[in-house]
């Protein structure tokens, strides 16, 4: 049995779920969150826990996903999730206004990004932002994107990147041996 699926998922006052047709919605103070399940899972709701099981050995990488995907909606409506994104490189800046990210990444023009519905954006200072949502799957491509437009590169760690993201930087060529 999967160990994470096998405990109860803990809700909230103001989480409601309902499942209907194989999906799951959920509504909290933050938004709402659909959660489609696969056939062998089976999901019961008692009291104020949600417990997952599988009806077959064959499903138990299911239950384990189905578990994990209703743990992370359940968060997102009730807490939220946010990543903050760094800018880094000489007279490389960052802006935010409405649902726009303005980036200065050193292209010959400015960079607008524009948030889907359901992802806000914050800014701490010129190199810095964070971006907030309740869905984090959505958020986590949202930040993928915007690292696209500026891939950090290997040997001066310029460019776009996540908050805490590990990266390792190349040694340069040695010099005439």
């Amino acid at each position: 049995m999967s160990r994470k699926a096998s405990k109860p998922i803990e809700l909230d006052k103001t989480v409601k779920i309902e499942i209907k047709d194989n999906t799951a919605h959920i509504s909290g103070p933050k938004g709402q969150l659909s959660v489609e399940m696969k056939d062998g899972v089976d999901v019961k709701i008692e009291d104020l826990k949600v417990y997952v099981s599988r009806k077959d050995d064959m499903y138990k990488p299911y239950q384990g996903l189905v578990w994990s995907l209703l743990n992370n909606a359940v968060i997102g409506v009730t807490k939220g999730f946010s990543k903050t994104m760094q800018v880094v490189g000489k007279g490389w800046r960052s802006g935010v206004k409405d649902n726009i990210i303005n980036l200065q990444v050193g292209y010959s023009h400015p960079v607008d990004y524009k948030l889907p519905q359901g992802v806000s954006a914050t800014q701490k200072n010129p190199g810095e932002f964070t971006l907030h949502s309740h869905d984090k799957q959505l958020l986590g491509q949202v930040c993928a994107n915007i690292q696209a437009i500026r891939p950090v590169e290997p040997y001066k760690l310029k460019g776009i990147r996540i908050e805490g993201q590990y990266l390792r930087q190349k040694v340069r060529k040695a010099a005439g041996v």
